[in-house]
């Protein structure tokens, strides 16, 4: 796109420059202005060819891409003629212009006078090449702009124009009218000289008008974009909207608080809290849309601009549902479609094709924030927090960092949690879901059950029927859930035409914990699908995000066939199989399942369509934390989930699309699927069935993956596959540099799989050697960038290194003092202390890593690490008494000091022994 607009900017220039001529040419007097002898009509004569020469280069290497159009080549032919007139320009100028070293101002003046004079045909030779040159710049614009010949730069303009809508920006954009001016102006044809002049001019200023314009907005677009996910929005269209006549009582201010909070100048939190299944996120999304709570934030906000937006966790989601990141992602792509102005602050040479990491989205957050703070103020809409995928002490301090600015309001949704009341919520502005919903479940039950035919028949001739209405919202105990599945089952009575006393049965007979419920439904699953369905429900129980809809379908081919997808062709899935699988298998999963699992009909964020999600994040919750080992029993046999998603995971990398390897799509696509089957294979090994075996369970799987991603890109790059990976942020002096010297097992020992590694090194050691890195220095520092969180990412109850892996390496010779010559010669025990370091410094450290790296670095002590690891580290005030002062403390870093004088001691002993007993 970025190309059909450089011929706008050549034509700029070029005006500007027969604006310059004409003007000079009109009034050849005038270049007798002149200050300390200087002719100021030369240099910018210089600076308008040296535009006109830079556009041009643009266009013409945009000519080597695609063929430049009549009109394009018309404009750009003026260039030539422009610069053949520049040179005259540059004489007459020269001969015009006051000399320095003229004695008296009257006679030099008087001989310009003359001059001018007798350059009279010269000046009107010159005049009529601009003419021309300004005619055929005209025509080349009406060409480019007329809307039936659907030049390029018109689609370009209309692209523009197309992203903005499907993305909602807030910019009054002035392209059309700019166009029309430019296309009017362009078709006149004006005598007058003087009038011709102002004409130029302005015609110049509307097309430069265009190109900033055009600039602007293609920039604001892309900018917006790149914080655009395919689930932004998945989880509020999940959410079912308030049923008619409820959740008013939000409003009732004599009742809640929540009318108050809104106008007020208070810093405090608004908490909606209720026990799961109550209807906190319909009360959310209802609570953003109402118009009351506009007018409330607007008499807040006063004269300052007011921006909404709003997030709903979705810890059963995709990843970018239930992260810090998504949060931040989508609050910003929702401010910067209100405030477009405020794209500036993203930085220039920001790789927007890139994901955005979380520090990335953090600090231009803040920017915001601190940019906006005397002209607009915020209100977000935060739902379910207690679904936020990681430690509640994370998000809780995020949520402090955010609402701590007075232009910032908050209100948050989540599950009673007793990390919120202590950092979050405060007494006043606080309400519990089920202390006002008993009436409108009430009117909802009956609403729902009278517009069943069925049963309003039915009532008519039995008044039990409202008792039973009644019934249902007084046993609910504010859960909106147990209430909607009940109903259900009273519909489907009703339309059986069941009379009131099999109303009274259900209603007697429904569980009133959706525990009970849930078992229940899986009770009625028929026997002859009870195995399929527990190994389905297992395999959710695990999964990293929802399958999309194909993966269940490869559960069953698994059954037939354990090696199917070890055996299956590279090759890309067949739409038509895709189609008629989802079809069939839609079907199968409600017969296996019944309603806990849904089957979504958009497409999967990473690979296919239709993820299959639960009925909602209880039934997940019962499944793993109630029901898992009835699960297991139904199958009857050893069936261990993680290593199924393995098979699932490599079967996806071989069906990959192949039509753009180079791409950052395919790249990103291939690493997510990496990155899950790493995981899965990881859960495999820790797995109780495999967990007792030195073998890895999934070797062959993991070997196939490597296998098959090397021959999708061995036409792509020099370098193993893995190299596409992004590296991790520097933070400090903790820098990672792979220099291409990337490999699988390198890989494998960031993911922690301890027994693939193992069987890898005894198969071979020298597999331990490699260029570049160290496989120690990976198993050190083993971040990496993923597209997803992998949980074992996000939790504070394990450590962020594996020292069982970092005693592996050092066991067969892996070296402490290893220079790493891609970090500048420092040592691999130095980058992990530096790493630690860094970790603590920033507050990013947790106990449990600091258990882990005291322990490895016992290891790496006995092993030889040196005291003198940080004297090759230029301009840094380090030493590893300060280093490991910080990192442990006092007590803990003198214990490691004195181990390491130890072993010095010792291996100076022994050089002094084997020397005495030699002489």
């Amino acid at each position: 796109m970025a190309e059909a607009f450089a011929i706008i900017g050549l034509t700029s220039s070029i005006l500007t420059f027969i604006e310059f001529g004409l003007t000079i040419t009109s009034a050849a007097r005038t270049i007798y202005r002149t200050v300390d002898g200087n002719v100021p009509e030369i240099q910018e004569l210089e600076r308008d060819l040296n535009e006109i020469d830079s556009r041009n280069k643009e266009v013409l290497k945009r000519n080597t891409t695609s063929p430049l159009s009549k009109a394009e080549r018309q404009i750009v032919s003026t260039v030539k003629e422009c610069d053949d007139i520049s040179g005259d320009l540059r004489k007459l100028v020269a001969r015009l212009a006051k000399r320095p070293a003229a004695k008296s101002k009257a006679w030099e003046s008087s001989r310009i006078a003359i001059q001018a004079v007798m350059s009279r045909n010269e000046l009107e030779t010159l005049r009529q090449h601009l003419l021309r040159q300004d005619k055929k710049i005209r025509e080349g614009l009406r060409s480019l702009l007329e809307r039936d010949r659907h030049s390029e730069l018109v689609e370009a303009l209309s692209s523009i124009q197309q992203a903005h809508t499907v993305h909602d920006i807030n910019h009054d954009m002035k392209f059309e009218n700019l166009q029309r001016q430019i296309f009017e102006i362009s078709r006149s044809e004006e005598d007058n000289l003087s009038r011709l002049v102002a004409e130029v001019t302005s015609l110049r200023t509307k097309v430069e008008s265009l190109n900033k314009e055009s600039e602007l907005c293609r920039r604001q677009a892309r900018v917006i974009k790149s914080f655009y996910f395919t689930e932004i929005h998945r989880r509020w269209d999940k959410i079912d909207d308030a049923a008619e006549n409820t959740n008013a009582w939000l409003f009732h201010s004599s009742e809640v608080s929540f009318s108050s909070w809104l106008g007020s100048d208070s810093r405090c939190m608004y908490c909606i809290t209720g026990l799961p299944g109550s209807g906190k996120s319909t009360l959310m999304k209802y609570a953003y849309d109402h118009p009351d709570t506009f007018l409330g934030l607007e008499k807040w906000a006063g004269p300052s601009t007011l921006c909404r937006a709003a997030f709903f966790f979705w810890n059963q989601g995709f990843e970018m549902q239930k992260s810090q990141a998504g949060l931040l992602q989508s609050l910003l792509y929702q401010i910067l479609r209100q405030i477009p102005s405020l794209v500036s602050l993203v930085e220039e040479n920001k790789q927007l094709h890139e994901i955005w990491q979380f520090s990335e989205l953090k600090l231009l957050f803040t920017q915001i924030m601190s940019e906006t703070a005397l002209t607009t103020k915020f209100c977000f809409f935060i739902d379910g927090l207690d679904e936020y995928d990681g430690d509640e002490e994370d998000i809780a301090k995020l949520l402090c960092l955010i609402s701590e600015s007075p232009h910032i309001k908050i209100c948050a949704s989540s599950r009673p949690r007793t990390v919120f009341d202590k950092t979050l919520w405060s007494e006043q502005y606080f309400l519990a879901m089920q202390d006002f919903t008993k009436n409108d479940m009430r009117n909802y039950v009956r609403t729902k059950l009278r517009e069943n035919s069925e049963f309003k028949a039915l009532e008519k001739l039995d008044p039990d029927c409202t008792m039973v209405m009644d019934k249902i919202a007084e046993e609910a105990n504010g859960v909106w859930l147990w209430v909607d599945l009940v109903t259900r089952d009273i519909i489907r009575a009703a339309n059986r035409n069941e009379g009131t006393r099999k109303f009274h049965e259900i209603f007697a007979g429904f569980p009133r914990k959706l525990e009970e419920y849930f078992a229940l439904i899986i009770s009625r699953v028929n026997p002859v699908y009870r195995k399929e369905m527990a190994r389905a429900f297992l395999v959710t129980i695990y999964e990293v995000q929802p399958l999309p809809l194909y993966a269940f379908y490869l559960l069953k081919k698994e059954e037939e066939n354990a090696e199917y997808a070890s055996q299956e062709e590279i090759c890309r899935l067949s739409e038509s199989k895709v189609r008629s699988i989802g079809k069939t298998w839609k079907a199968r999963i409600h017969n296996r399942c019944s309603d806990l699992l849904v089957v979504d009909e958009g497409k999967h964020p990473i690979f296919l369509n239709q993820p299959v999600d639960f009925l909602h994040r209880t039934v997940r919750d019962f499944l793993r934390d109630w029901f898992q080992d009835k699960l297991e029993e139904e199958i009857k046999e050893s069936f261990v989930p993680p290593i199924s998603l393995c098979r699932i995971m490599l079967f996806f990398l071989k069906k990959q699309p192949r039509g753009h390897l180079s791409s950052q799509i395919h790249y990103n696509r291939m690493i997510s699927l990496v990155d899950e089957l790493l995981y899965y294979a990881r859960e495999a090994e820790k797995h109780p069935y495999c967990r007792d075996s030195e073998l890895s369970p999934v070797e062959d799987i993991l070997d196939a993956a490597d296998r098959v991603n090397s021959s999708l890109m061995q036409n792509v790059m020099k370098n193993h596959w893995t190299y596409v990976r992004d590296p991790p942020r520097s933070r400090g002096l903790d820098e990672y540099r792979e220099r291409g010297n990337c490999n699988f097992l390198a890989l494998a020992i960031q993911a922690r799989l301890f027994k693939y590694v193992s069987a890898k090194l005894e198969a071979d050691t020298r597999r331990l050697v490699k260029p570049g890195r160290p496989l120690l220095d990976y198993a050190l520092r083993p971040r990496r960038v993923t597209p997803l969180a992998l949980p074992y990412h996000s939790r504070r109850d394990e450590p962020n290194i594996e020292p069982e892996i970092v005693s592996l390496l050092l066991s067969p010779g892996a070296k402490p003092n290893q220079v790493v010559h891609s970090h500048e010669d420092r040592t691999v025990w130095a980058l992990f202390l530096i790493s630690c370091w860094e970790s603590v410094k920033r507050g990013e450290a947790t106990e449990v890593s600091k258990k882990a790296w005291y322990e490895v670095s016992k290891m790496m002590i006995k092993h030889g690490a040196s005291r003198d690891c940080f004297n090759s580290i230029e301009g840094q005030e380090l030493s590893i008494d300060g280093v490991l002062s910080t990192i442990f403390g006092e007590d803990q870093a003198s214990n490691l000091l004195e181990q390491i004088n130890d072993q010095m001691l010792n291996k100076g002993n022994t050089w002094s022994g084997w020397i005495s007993s030699f002489f």
